[in-house]
C-alpha cells in the first residue's frame, strides 16, 4: 500500500504540514505541497473541440504521484471558512482527470483540517467538499480529522491531540 500527503497549506512547513507528518509517523509515505507546484485554474472546454486537459502546468505531474497511492491524505487549513485556494484548484482539476479516464475508484481519502477559530464547526463545508467528491469519484472517504490551533508551531506543541485524530489513524492504520 502507499501514502500521498498532499499539504493543501500555502506554508509547507506549518501546522497542516507537521500535522500531516505526525499523522503519518512511522509509515512510508510521500509528501507534495502544492505550494510548490505550479497549479492553473480549471478550464470547462465541455462544449467546444478544445481536450479538457492542460499540459502547462504540474497538475499531470502530482497526478502521476496520486495515481500511485492507495491512500490520499489531504491536509488544509481553514481559509476564510473553506478549503485553501491551492486545495480547491487542485480538487477542480480532478475534473480534468475524471474526464479523461483517470482511475480514482477504490482510493482511500483522509483530511485534515488545521483552524484557529472553532474548526470543528466552521470547516464543517471542506469535510462536504471532499465527501462529495469522493462519493462521485468513487473513492472511499475515511473522515477528517479537526485540530485547533493558530501559533507556527502549536501543533508541534501539542501533546493531547483529539479523539477525531486518532480515530482517523487508527483507519488508515489498519489499512497499511
Amino acid at each position: 500500500m502507499t501514502i500521498l500527503f498532499i499539504n493543501g497549506s500555502p506554508r509547507q512547513h506549518g501546522n497542516t504540514a507537521t500535522l500531516g507528518e505526525r499523522f503519518l509517523h512511522n509509515l512510508p509515505h510521500t509528501t507534495i505541497q502544492l505550494a510548490a507546484h505550479d497549479l492553473h485554474f480549471v478550464q470547462d472546454h465541455r462544449d467546444t473541440d478544445l481536450p479538457q486537459q492542460d499540459l502547462t502546468d504540474d497538475y499531470e505531474q502530482v497526478m502521476a504521484s496520486f495515481a500511485q497511492a492507495d491512500d490520499i491524505v489531504l491536509g488544509t487549513p481553514v481559509y476564510w471558512y473553506g478549503m485553501t485556494g491551492q486545495l480547491k484548484v487542485f480538487m477542480d482539476r480532478w475534473f480534468d482527470s475524471y474526464t479523461n479516464g483517470f482511475a480514482f475508484a477504490g482510493k482511500r481519502v483522509y483530511l485534515l483540517v488545521v483552524g484557529a477559530d472553532a474548526p470543528q464547526t466552521k470547516a464543517l463545508g471542506i469535510t462536504q467538499a471532499v465527501q462529495h467528491s469522493c462519493e462521485w469519484l468513487k473513492m472511499t472517504f475515511q473522515g477528517t480529522a479537526t485540530v485547533t490551533a493558530d501559533g507556527p508551531n502549536d501543533v508541534a506543541a501539542m501533546t493531547d491531540l483529539p479523539a477525531s485524530y486518532w480515530q482517523l489513524g487508527a483507519k488508515l492504520h489498519a489499512q497499511n
